[in-house]
């Protein structure tokens, strides 16, 4: 049962990866590289109490990527265009002061 929720968590968050990274080449590979060292780190955890406590960080850690995740790809006269998912957290802001040069 224990093996099943950690196989489901390491897939979900191989997906996230997969989704809010999409064509960052260099962020793919090292999150990758994090998740996977990450679940090799702690591969022989045996302690239910502390398996649902990396479980549970690990929920915590898609959750964060999904909703604060955002790319910026630079386009013509040096703009950034903001790449967001559906699951992206907006927070309403002012608007940034003009440059006054």
């Amino acid at each position: 049962m224990m093996r099943s929720k950690v196989i489901k968590c390491f897939r979900t968050l191989h997906r996230t990866r997969l989704e809010v990274f999409r064509g960052d080449d260099r962020a793919l590979t090292e999150a990758r590289k994090r998740i996977n060292d990450e679940f090799t780190k702690n591969k022989y955890e045996e302690d239910p109490e502390k398996i649902k406590d990396m479980l549970k960080v690990a929920e915590d850690v898609n959750k964060l990527l999904r909703m604060t995740v955002v790319q910026g790809v630079m386009k013509e006269n040096n703009r950034i265009e903001l790449k967001v998912t559906k699951d992206t957290v907006l927070l309403d802001s002012p608007p940034l002061p003009k440059d006054k040069r």
